[in-house]
């Protein structure tokens, strides 16, 4: 019986030190998370969209006060393409085809379309 308890009490001890050093990273994260909002958060301007044409290359619009701004962003240079009115801003439809792409397969339907394939194959 002493046995059994000197090897359990150390895989709890263990276990519940896992537990701890989990969920102090879980609230160290969040309060880090809410310090970089608070640094980068602007007051006055914020990316209303964004769109990437290359590694290092982007469309965005800016909101400052009322006005939106439409840039372009390099590695080197950001230049004020074009100031728009709100009246322009469109909200745009997703095309077919990248709905497509953002389903996510679960690692069930990954497992039930391989044991199926599987199935068939055996047959």
């Amino acid at each position: 019986m002493i046995g059994i308890l000197s090897t359990i009490i150390p895989l709890v001890l263990a276990l519940f030190a896992v537990v701890a050093v989990i969920y102090l990273s879980y609230i160290f994260s969040k309060y880090i998370a809410l310090g970089a909002s608070k640094m980068s958060g602007t007051k006055y301007m914020r990316v209303v969209d964004r769109l990437v044409l290359g590694q290092d290359k982007m469309m965005i619009i800016v909101q400052i006060g009322e006005k939106y701004y439409l840039a372009g962003v390099a590695s080197q240079s950001v230049q004020i393409i074009k100031e728009l009115a709100e009246e322009e801003l469109i909200e745009m439809e997703a095309p077919a085809s990248s709905a497509a792409f953002q389903q996510v397969m679960t690692f069930k339907n990954a497992l039930q379309k391989h044991l199926e394939k599987k199935d068939h194959e055996s047959k």
